[in-house]
């Protein structure tokens, strides 16, 4: 009986609550000290529990699979799957966390995929990722670079012989543009009517869109065109294989460099995930492992990219109100 009492003596006064009745004052107080202790003690439970639930779900977070989404014109579905694959499965190596790649058709649904957070990042060209970084606040990490070549420019062209020495020459003429809302096929030679007070939708006799860059050359080229707006990289890609073109095809003006094949996240990704894709993809050129990556995607390196490598091409946006 002493041994048990002396046992529970040195148990703190404050953690005791006696069920018997007790007369002197100080039972009283033993007794609102004992409720006091319960409700701190399940409070501590409580919080701990808590903390406990957070970490699980920041671990979950961390573990689970990063998603990110691309779109093209030019190739389908598979085609574009076999370009990224490499890239994505490197990414997850380096990072310690599962990569999947997405494939889209169309800009509406990749853009509206970013913005509900159905995916963590996309892969985009010029105007799409102008759009993801002007509408939906997307942060652009890096973008793909090959013999110091990281983008491309637009071009008006015409043919040498036709008398056209600038853009104004060009009024009631046909012209060719490539696609609608193409950065250079289309964006381009409107901001720069607009911004020279002429109305794009007046200004040509006759407009059509080629739907490829070298169509648009071959059409100005043959004068089938007066005028068109290219890809400065589809350009010397067909004069090489053309002379005609590099012999008769005058560039009346040039863009600034607009970035293409750009890694943007999505507005709000945790800072840690970006950190670790962009150390990744910036050192991928001296990683053995990122050979394959590289070469699947036609470059050599992967280079900084920021907001204002886009700022030309959100100004002819926003100029054009698009």
């Amino acid at each position: 009986m002493g041994g048990g009492a002396d046992r529970a003596g040195d148990l703190p006064s404050v953690l005791m609550e006696s069920d018997g009745p007790l007369t002197s004052g100080e039972g009283t107080m033993e007794r609102k000290f004992g409720r006091r202790a319960a409700r701190v003690a399940a409070i501590r439970a409580a919080a701990l529990c808590a903390a406990l639930f957070m970490t699980g779900v920041a671990f979950a977070e961390i573990k689970a699979p990063l998603k990110i989404g691309a779109r093209s014109t030019s190739v389908g579905a598979k085609a574009l799957v076999e370009r990224y694959q490499p890239l994505t499965d490197y990414l997850s190596a380096k990072i310690g966390r599962p990569v999947e790649f997405h494939p889209f058709s169309s800009e509406p649904e990749i853009l509206g995929k970013l913005g509900s957070g159905d995916i963590d990042a996309l892969i985009r060209g010029s105007s799409g990722g102008a759009r993801a970084i002007r509408d939906l606040g997307a942060v652009p990490v890096a973008r793909p670079g090959k013999g110091g070549v990281s983008g491309y420019r637009g071009c008006i062209i015409v043919r040498k012989d036709s008398g056209v020495k600038k853009l104004e020459d060009l009024k009631g003429k046909r012209f060719d543009y490539v696609e609608k809302g193409a950065s250079a096929g289309h964006i381009y030679p409107r901001a720069l009517l607009v911004g020279k007070k002429l109305d794009p939708d007046a200004f040509f006799g006759a407009v059509a869109f080629a739907g490829k860059h070298e169509i648009a050359i071959m059409k100005v080229l043959n004068g089938e065109s007066d005028g068109a707006s290219v890809k400065d990289q589809d350009l010397e890609k067909l004069s090489r294989s053309d002379p005609r073109v590099a012999g008769d095809i005058l560039v009346l003006q040039k863009s600034g460099l607009y970035p293409d094949g750009t890694l943007l996240f999505r507005k709000g990704t945790a800072a840690a995930t970006v950190e670790a894709v962009e150390k990744a993809l910036l050192g991928i050129e001296k990683d053995p492992e990122g050979k394959a990556a590289l070469a699947a995607v036609g470059a050599d390196r992967y280079i900084p990219t920021g907001k204002k490598d886009f700022a030309e091409l959100i100004s002819a946006m926003s100029l054009l109100k698009e």
